[in-house]
Parts: C-alpha cells; sequence; structure tokens
C-alpha cells in the first residue's frame, strides 16, 4: 500500500510501503525545533549514526533541528544529547529571575561560547562529509519576518546555529550577520519542509518534535503577554501572526503533499515530556529514549526503501 503521506511512530502503526515505483528526485532529511524537546530528535539521529544511515541530498533544520543536523552531519553521535542534557539545564543558560527582572531568559551566548570553545564540533569533517549535498539553518530575518536559510559553506557555521537558535524575546538581541538582524527560525518556519521540496527533495524523512495532528496554539502568546507587558504587544503578534502561518502552510503541506512528492513523518505518538526550556534531566531522558524508539523502528520498516532512493 502506498501513501504520500506516512506518519511513523511505533504508537500509532501505519501503512508502509515497499515499493518507490514513480519516486524520483532528491532525498531530504528535515528537522523540526522546539529547544529542549529537541532531545527526541536526538535520539532518533543517534540512531541513524549508529546504522550509518544517511542516504541524504538535502538537510534542512530549524533551531534544535538545526543543532542535531550539525551532529549529524559532524558524525558526532551523543554530542546532541550531551550539549541539550548537559548545558542548557544549566543555570548558567536558563534564567528565569534575570528574565523577571527584564533581561533574558535564555544566555545564548554563553551556550555559544560553549559550543566554540569546551564542546567544538568537527566542522572540517562535516564540510568534508557534505559534498555536493545541501545543509541548511533556518533563521528569520527580523526585518520582514521572512525566513533566512543560512549554508555554513558560506557564512560561519555557529553564527548560522545561533541566527537559527535566537528565541525572540527571550534572547533580545538576535545575531547580526551582514547587516541584517536574524532570529529562531521558528518564527518563519519551524518544519522547513516547503523550502526542501522547492530545492528538489521529492521523498522527506521529517522529524517532528511534536505528535502528529498538533493545533497551532495561542496560549504560549497568553503566557508571553503576561511576562513581557502590553507595551511589547505590537511586536510579539507580529511573530505569533508570522509562526502562525508558518505553522498552517505547514501542516498542510505535510498532511497533503504534492502528487510527485512523499512525505515520511516520524514523531512522538504522545506530547513529549519535555518543555521548550526548563525541562528536568529526567525528562529529557525520557524522551531522547523514545526518539531511539522511533528511530530504530523507522529503520526497520521504512529505512531500506528511502535508502534504495537516496543520492541516486
Amino acid at each position: 500500500m502506498t501513501t504520500n503521506h506516512v506518519p511513523v511512530s511505533p504508537g500509532q502503526l501505519a501503512p508502509l510501503y515497499a515499493s518507490t515505483d514513480g519516486l524520483s528526485g532528491k532525498v531530504a532529511l528535515v528537522c523540526e525545533g522546539g529547544g529542549q524537546r529537541g532531545i527526541f530528535t536526538a535520539g532518533v539521529l543517534d540512531v541513524f549514526m549508529e546504522e550509518g544511515f544517511d542516504p541524504f541530498d538535502i538537510l534542512i533544520g530549524t533551531s534544535a533541528g538545526a543543532q542535531n543536523l550539525s551532529s549529524f552531519m559532524c558524525q558526532a553521535r551523543g554530542y546532541a544529547r550531551e550539549v541539550i542534557t548537559g548545558y542548557t539545564t544549566r543555570a548558567e543558560f536558563f534564567r528565569p529571575l534575570h528574565f523577571a527582572r527584564g533581561g533574558d531568559l535564555v544566555d545564548l551566548d554563553w551556550y555559544f561560547d560553549v559550543l566554540a570553545n569546551r564542546l567544538p564540533l568537527d566542522t572540517a569533517t562535516g564540510l568534508g562529509r557534505l559534498g555536493r549535498r545541501q545543509l541548511l539553518f533556518c533563521s528569520t530575518r527580523a526585518g520582514d519576518y521572512r525566513p533566512h536559510y543560512f549554508d555554513p559553506r558560506h557564512s560561519d557555521w555557529l553564527t548560522g546555529l545561533k541566527a537559527s537558535s535566537a528565541i525572540p524575546l527571550f534572547y533580545r538581541a538576535g545575531v547580526e550577520w551582514q547587516g541584517e538582524r536574524y532570529l529562531d527560525g521558528g518564527v518563519a518556519d519551524a518544519v522547513p519542509v516547503r523550502e526542501a521540496y522547492r530545492r528538489g527533495a521529492r521523498t522527506l524523512v521529517v522529524v517532528r518534535t511534536v505528535p502528529q495532528h498538533s493545533r497551532f496554539s495561542l496560549h504560549w502568546a497568553r503566557r508571553l503577554e503576561g511576562w513581557i507587558g502590553r507595551e511589547r504587544l505590537g511586536e510579539l503578534m507580529q511573530m505569533v501572526a508570522a509562526h502562525e502561518r508558518c505553522f498552517n502552510d505547514t501542516r498542510d503541506f505535510i498532511s497533503r503533499p504534492p502528487a510527485d512528492a512523499r512525505i515520511i513523518e516520524i514523531s512522538p505518538h504522545r506530547p513529549l515530556h519535555s518543555r521548550v526550556l526548563g525541562s528536568s534531566r529526567q525528562q529529557l531522558d525520557q524522551d531522547y529514549q523514545l526518539g531511539r524508539h522511533c528511530g530504530l523502528y523507522f529503520l526497520h520498516t521504512l529505512g531500506p526503501a528511502v535508502a534504495a532512493l537516496g543520492r541516486q
């Protein structure tokens, strides 16, 4: 049985396909953001690395998804798990009291200093493995809230990652690059499947950090309104509008992809225990193990068919 949208989760068995008849074009790996919920993606990609599964022509991610793809391209198994569990849980990074006093909720400068100096990725290996493939980190241009896709071959690798991860209102400065200011890519393109398709991908493996059929909610925006005050509500609602637009467009694209594309959606079958920020190590470990479980399930069911298409 074939279908253009195949959800992959051990908690909800999906119709599988074994044939690749009628499919051509590139294979993409697309990774959603989600802050600490990216620990689920870390579990999926660690399994991919352990099994040597890498048929992808295009790799594109947002925020935590971009960070996970960096670990994958550099073949740093366990790196994303170590960074999320060991450093985003620290008081130096997550600072709610500082935020209540008017500062930033997260110290992204400290975090990227850790990535640059204490836990540097082997980006030379990453660029060597990249070859003619495309690796892209999605960010949001602050001037118009439109997406921008950083290519680490044409910009500093960590600058692109930081721009993709600069959560608006939580890290107010954003990231300056070539005269523009950039914010977290989740505002403009949280799950960049359409961009992967535009660049030629026709089989898209999409790793989500929320369950399939999740709906857009303004609950988080209302909470932020209470934290930041009504005087900044205008800026907030512009970002909400951009995020809602991209969320709805992405949901429609994934559920009803073009006739010449197939989307395989790896997602948790239930909401993750982890939150965007403020998760415990126990919650993170539970969701990492769930990601590993989902990654193995995908490899044992659909992996061979995807591998047969890869880099033809």
